[in-house]
């Protein structure tokens, strides 16, 4: 009888309330279907809205999010003018679009809009709450029940995200280019947006680029190079080409970074390396530089940042802002040698800027640092070994673990959706449908945390791998510079070398 009361007191709020009807649209990143369009959506909740003679007051739009989630920001808008007693409809194209999870989204239709005074509709599944929390009696209305398809709604979020990723990694293994962007140089063809060819302007510049790195030319002249021919960059060139959106501008101007990334990008060979599993598939396209060429960059790059160059060091200052003075915590300049000579240290000028008061001044020279760079790497590596077999044995561990707990979940999961059908009915009350609710979402939130937990320990172990091959000089250092918190210089040049990795 409660449940009945329920229902007619809502009932009749509504009958005295002028309609102040919203509608909700919600359009996630991953769905590029013309039906679910924004525009699609409104259409549908206007046409219901002329149908009832309701027309909408507003629209709360949510571009790009998740419905797994409900933090969005229109839907917490639209929320809080709920609770402030400025709606009493809300209108969807379908459940889908309210969420996909069937908890939460179930909470939200039949605990808040009812105890707020809101009637809830959604036009393709036939569902309105002005005829109670489940209308059974329209002819042409779903028969499914709302727990089920809220339920179902959530299993399609999952579904849709492993058959994105499973499509994405199978055109990665097959050569066929899955960025959002063509890189500078390149362009989508017009017949094909899977297919790279060259830009007929853009591939010019990045011809040019590697033709003077293969001439021994350093970066900091092909910056200036860059700059002085005001040639655009990446950036500016694609925004002349009508890119939009939220990307960073910089300062205009070509950098080291920059020229760094084109040189280093083996996309430029006609090679692809895509995907989570870095799916490689050689000859997809149009090559701007030959592969002889492109490594002997690569190798030049390598003895420079190794500090084993035959003319001398890097010029690139790669310990950037990392080098801080012992004495007064500052972060220390890199210098050349005096008259320009082919060396280059460390100094704080602290001193010379503020008193000696302020800081004696630190100095060091840059090939000492490098060289205690390296001897506290492989004393770091020695102490936070992982073996190959270390490595599998705990994977396995984890894995048993996420398999465990996703069988309790899946089992705790059907035991929320029945006593969420017996909430609805008014078998059961809202305490008891919460204790269960709350239970599934502790099950859950564990087996977040063993997810969480094997891609930490999976980071760890590839960062160590990165850091094993730097130790025997495989790869360059400028590779695991990002594993470098700070460097330490202290009186009598004591360095000390901060990881910025878990310890």
């Amino acid at each position: 009888m409660a449940r009945k009361s329920r229902k007619h007191k809502y009932k009749e709020e509504l009958k005295f309330l002028s309609p102040v009807a919203v509608g909700y649209i919600r359009l996630s990143v991953a769905n590029k279907e013309e039906s679910s369009s924004i525009e699609n959506q409104k259409f549908f909740i206007e046409c219901w809205g002329e149908q009832q003679q309701i027309p909408m007051s507003h629209y709360y739009i949510d571009n790009g999010f998740s419905g797994k989630f409900y933090d969005r920001p229109a839907f917490q808008e639209m929320i809080q003018d709920i609770l402030s007693g400025n709606i009493n409809c809300v209108v969807v194209k379908d459940l889908s679009r309210l969420g996909r999870n069937y908890i939460s989204t179930g909470y939200y239709i039949e605990v808040l809009f009812p105890s707020n005074g809101v009637r809830f509709v959604s036009v393709n599944d036939q569902f309105d709450t002005i005829d109670g929390i489940t209308n059974q009696k329209n002819p042409y209305s779903s028969k499914i029940r709302m727990p089920i398809t809220n339920a179902f709604n959530e299993q399609v979020s999952i579904e849709i995200k492993k058959k994105m990723e499973a499509t994405l990694d199978m055109k990665a293994q097959h050569g066929i280019f899955i960025g959002p962007r063509a890189p500078f140089g390149y362009q989508k063809a017009e017949d094909n947006h899977d297919q790279l060819i060259p830009d007929p302007k853009a591939a010019i510049i990045v011809r040019k680029i590697f033709e003077l790195a293969a001439n021994g030319i350093g970066m900091t002249t092909i910056v200036r190079y860059l700059n002085e021919k005001e040639i655009p960059t990446p950036i500016q060139y694609a925004r002349s080409n009508g890119l939009s959106g939220n990307y960073d501008n910089g300062n205009g101007n070509w950098n080291s970074r920059s020229v760094k990334y084109i040189l280093t990008n083996r996309t430029y060979t006609g090679m692809l390396v895509q995907g989570k599993e870095r799916r490689v598939v050689s000859a997809t396209h149009e090559a701007l530089v030959d592969t002889n060429t492109f490594d002997a960059i690569q190798k030049s790059f390598q003895e420079k940042a190794f500090n084993i160059a035959k003319h001398g060091q890097s010029t690139e200052n790669i310990l950037k802002g990392k080098v801080i003075c012992g004495c007064c915590g500052g972060k220390m300049q890199r210098k050349r040698g005096t008259n320009h000579a082919d060396w280059y240290f460390f100094t704080c000028i602290t001193k010379n800027r503020l008193g000696v008061d302020k800081c004696t001044g630190m100095y060091v020279r840059e090939e000492d640092v490098l060289r205690a760079i390296y001897y506290q790497l492989k004393l770091h590596v020695k102490e936070h070994f992982i073996s190959d077999s270390q490595y599998q044995q705990e994977l396995l561990h984890l894995n048993n673990g996420i398999n465990q707990s996703d069988s309790q979940y899946q089992e705790i999961f059907r035991n929320a959706i029945h006593h969420y059908e017996m909430f609805v009915d008014g078998k059961i009350s809202k305490d008891e449908f919460r204790a269960v609710q709350d239970a599934a979402n502790k099950k859950k939130a564990i087996w977040n945390d063993i997810i969480t937990s094997k891609t930490a320990y999976e980071k760890q172990y590839h960062v160590f791998r990165k850091l094993l091959k730097a130790s025997y000089k495989e790869i360059a250092l400028s590779e695991i510079i990002d594993c470098i918190d700070e460097i330490t210089i202290c009186q009598n040049e004591n360095i000390t070398v901060k990881w910025a990795i878990a310890q």
